[in-house]
């Protein structure tokens, strides 16, 4: 197998880190995206005054993460999940919003 890159760098190193930074980013923002949108699911099935009780149970999460989670899913969800189907790069306006 012939390797482009026959050197170890610190050049080559940090490319490689922000690569694997760049996918991680991608990867975390569209697994909060797609909770998100499964937290809503569930509170939108279960009886009212169930919500609190089911997320400590069942999922482990606070109100207040599960509400920013949906939240997150309401605002980005379509256009971030969207552009991360192709391979282009989500609008980058977008994730610098996040916070």
């Amino acid at each position: 197998m012939n390797d482009l890159i026959t050197e170890r760098t610190p050049l080559v190193i940090a490319a490689e880190i922000n690569t694997i930074r760049h996918y991680a980013g991608k990867i975390l923002l569209t697994s909060a995206i797609v909770i998100g949108r499964r937290l809503k699911e569930a509170k939108d099935l279960l009886p009212y005054g169930e919500w609190g009780k089911w997320l400590k149970e069942s999922v482990c999460y606070s109100q207040r993460t599960a509400d920013r989670l949906i939240q997150l899913c309401e605002t980005y969800g379509t256009k971030l999940l969207v552009s991360s189907d192709s391979d282009s790069h989500p609008d980058s306006s977008l994730v610098t919003n996040l916070t």
